[in-house]
């Protein structure tokens, strides 16, 4: 008997499937006289195994196809039957995706998706391929093109593509896209290496800032396993206590008061001595460990604060640093609280300092409004450094912003980045927040300072980081601020210079 799949049309002119079954039928004799056919609809069947097939190969959400596609695609490229051609491929990132989720809900996110999907494939046209990995991942097939020269424009394209707004459920979103591109057989000889090695160029290329591209390079795959042995050298140094808090101190311009200090983090490395958190902190930062750390050093912070000031070293602000992950760590408001009520230290003392990459997250705004309704302090840090203005803050309850070092250090001697902290002082007062600038090393720099009206410095000229015993030394040999020092803010600025040379001789 023999079974075939075959394509009948019904009387009323439909077309079904059926199976058809045929069989010898024999005369006494052993002689054949004829066939026998038998005929089953099978439609119902194949529509399933349709399905099936679809679900194994494509995305529900964007109908693209999925990552077992993606593999088989490449797979067949990468062997011989892609005849010897090299093929790249461009894995995407969207950036802020999580936030869109977070903030306006999976069904806007699912349709964001969508249209993301819908994007790449306008804009890849016929002749390349479009797939979806999960989650905010997409991958774009280029073939026949090993040549960087021609694969970078059209990338560029689908970032610009990306870049646009989207309206969604009468929302607008902007969230733009990173992208890494790896060109196999050269940058993966199988499917596997070859998305681990864009995957590698995408990290490098979220790590510069995002919404760009990169290519895999060789020296991506040493500098991640360099990231590996660190991540983990990170999570013993924690689970053995080597990390530690120094302090630096916070100087009011105005008669050189120690107001406040920062906690800077520290690692007591035994083999390389104290390392400073150049040397560690943004593989800390990407860590696992990064919420637990981080935990460990607001409560540490608020605890050695809280000693020092029912010891009568009356410190009115302690700053610490966060995390850009802490926004979305739901624990952290719960830590803080934790921190101020084991230590007794008072709200207001406590002051967490954010960067421009913190602030620019589109979630961060409401976290720290809870935050600050709760009454601790927010600094931003760096200010200069990256893509926020001063108007943008406006989202943000700021007390405090830090001007960064790179521009202070040069005040005296560029008149560029003279003007620039000018500016940035004037701006900052106008909005109603005060001023500390980081990396003040000399007294003309804290001169020039205090003719401009900033409140506060911080760096080498009054102090290094210090360990907290040392910290502690150098706080009883200071004129601590109080509530009610005198007339400190009616001082004239020749008078605040001769403050500052008398209590730092160096200036």
């Amino acid at each position: 008997m023999r079974n075939l799949r075959l394509k009948r049309r019904r009387k009323d002119g439909s077309l079904v499937d059926v199976r058809a079954s045929a069989a010898p039928m024999y005369n006494p004799d052993g002689s054949v006289r004829g066939v026998a056919r038998a005929y089953e609809d099978i439609t119902e069947n194949v529509r399933a195994e349709e399905q099936l097939r679809r679900v194994a190969h494509y995305d529900q959400l964007t109908g693209l196809p999925n990552r077992l596609s993606l593999q088989k695609e490449l797979g067949r490229r990468l062997s011989g039957e892609g005849c010897g051609q090299p093929t790249a491929i461009v894995l995407f990132d969207l950036d802020g995706f999580k936030d869109v989720n977070d903030t306006l809900g999976h069904s806007t996110g699912d349709q964001l998706l969508i249209e993301v999907g819908e994007r790449l494939t306008e804009v890849a046209g016929p002749a390349r391929s479009v797939c979806r990995l999960g989650g905010d991942e997409f991958v774009v097939i280029v073939p026949e093109s090993g040549d960087p020269l021609t694969v970078g424009p059209v990338v560029d394209a689908m970032l610009k593509r990306l870049s646009q707004p989207f309206k969604i459920n009468d929302h607008t979103l902007h969230i733009g896209g990173s992208a890494g591109i790896a060109i196999g057989p050269a940058d993966g000889a199988n499917v596997d290496e070859l998305i681990a090695n864009a995957d590698l160029a995408l990290y490098q290329a979220k790590s510069e800032g995002g919404r760009t591209y990169r290519f895999f390079l060789p020296v991506l795959r040493a500098q991640a396993q360099a990231r590996r042995r660190l991540d983990l050298d990170l999570r013993r140094a924690f689970a053995e206590h080597e990390f530690e808090l120094y302090f630096q101190p916070q100087v009011r311009l105005v008669d050189g008061a120690v107001v406040g200090a920062e906690a800077l983090l520290r690692w007591d490395h035994p083999a390389r001595g104290i390392l400073a958190p150049g040397a560690f902190i943004d593989t800390l930062a990407a860590s696992p460990i990064a919420s637990e750390v981080s935990r460990w050093i607001i409560r540490t912070a608020c605890e050695q604060t809280s000693v020092w000031r029912a010891s009568g070293l009356a410190l009115r602000r302690i700053g610490v640093n966060l995390f850009a992950s802490q926004l979305s760590d739901e624990t952290l408001l719960g830590d803080i609280e934790d921190a101020l009520q084991a230590s007794g230290l008072p709200t207001e003392v406590l002051e967490l300092e954010i960067t421009e990459k913190v602030a620019l997250n589109f979630e961060s705004a409401s976290v720290l409004r809870r935050i600050h309704e709760k009454g601790v302090k927010l600094a931003f840090d760096d200010f200069g450094t990256g893509y926020a203005s001063l108007s943008h803050l406006r989202r943000f309850p700021l007390a405090h912003i830090k001007i960064d070092r790179n521009f202070v250090c040069k005040i005296t001697d560029d008149t560029g980045d003279a003007a620039i902290v000018r500016s940035l002082i004037a701006m900052a007062h106008n909005l109603g927040l005060e001023v500390i600038a980081e990396g003040v090393e000399t007294g003309a720099q804290a001169d020039f300072l205090i003719d401009e009206g900033c409140e506060e410095a911080q760096g080498y000229l009054y102090s290094k980081p210090l360990p907290a015993a040392e910290f502690e030394a150098y706080l009883r040999t200071a004129r601590l601020a109080s509530e009610s020092a005198p007339d400190h803010k009616q001082r004239s600025r020749k008078a605040a210079k001769t403050a500052m040379r008398r209590r730092f001789p160096s200036a």
